[in-house]
């Protein structure tokens, strides 16, 4: 699993390459972060936590690997140096100051207690302004130049069109965390919408679509089964990550926690994870089948 895992993501070219050392360093960030954690404690909520290195760096550096794996599966035009560059950049220096600021001991976000903290979150707003438009780049050329399998295209597709959905649900979360500064003069402990909406668990669901479908398309491309079951399966399964994805984002504007859905939100949720893990189970090589 391994090996095809590899064989399916390896960079070719150098701004990959540059993309697939950039999600390295962060990833590495991340895990290096996660024993400050364990040896610092402290709380994991919370405007101030180690938390954030964590996280930030686990989503930026998982972004970086999976747009390799879409990359690859697209034509070289001249646009695609400047696409890496501007991906890799931006995702390297919103995590940067994130790091910075928990370092520091202050708030990365909705920090405007000195000039100083103002400017950091205004750059990393524009910093992840430009990941967003360098993502919404790479769904437009995939959308018309994608020269992969029908099952790596759906995944793709699917998943680039989430992580743009996760943006949007990105500004909602900057708006209500701001507009809580606002009335309040203190950084938000926790951000949801309405009552109890779970703001992050949407956001970070179709931030991670690519990795869960794009790992499932290289698995399937892998299994021994005719074309037209993998196909079927693949399709299965973008329906039932979407349907997932779906009903946490209904629940989260509706101002309800992901854990207290409405019933239908509650049932799609379920189907649809029980679908993704089906497929999942299907596409497991055979010595590693669950029976």
């Amino acid at each position: 699993m391994i090996r095809q895992m590899w064989a399916s993501v390896r960079p070719v070219s150098v701004g990959q390459w540059f993309l697939w050392w950039c999600g390295t360093v962060l990833l590495a960030s991340a895990a290096v972060h996660g024993v400050v954690e364990l040896v610092d404690g402290g709380s994991w909520l919370g405007s101030v936590s180690w938390r954030k290195p964590i996280l930030f760096g686990e989503s930026f550096g998982l972004l970086m690997w999976s747009s390799v794996w879409v990359l690859r599966q697209l034509p070289r035009r001249w646009w695609g140096g400047p696409l890496t560059a501007l991906l890799g950049l931006s995702s390297v220096i919103e995590v940067t100051l994130i790091t910075m600021q928990r370092w520091r001991g202050v708030a990365s976000h909705f920090n405007e207690s000195t000039t100083f903290d103002e400017g950091v979150f205004s750059f990393m707003g524009m910093t992840v302004l430009l990941a967003g438009v360098s993502v919404t780049v790479l769904l437009i050329w995939a959308v018309f130049d994608f020269r992969g399998s029908a099952i790596a295209r759906i995944a793709a597709l699917v998943g680039l069109t989430s992580l743009v959905v996760a943006g949007y649900i990105g500004t909602d979360m900057i708006s209500v965390g701001k507009d809580v500064y606002t009335a309040t003069g203190h950084v938000p402990e926790n951000l949801v919408f309405g009552v109890a909406g779970s703001a992050k668990v949407a956001h970070a669901a179709g931030i991670h679509a690519l990795q869960v479908l794009g790992v499932l398309a290289v698995l399937l491309e892998g299994a021994a089964m005719a074309n037209r079951v993998k196909l079927q399966l693949m399709i299965l399964a973008a329906i039932g990550y979407s349907a997932t994805f779906a009903a946490i984002t209904v629940s989260a504007y509706e101002g309800r926690s992901w854990v207290e859905p409405t019933l239908p939100m509650g049932a799609l949720g379920l189907i649809g994870a029980v679908l993704v893990g089906i497929v999942y189970l299907r596409a497991l090589p055979r010595e590693h089948a669950v029976v």
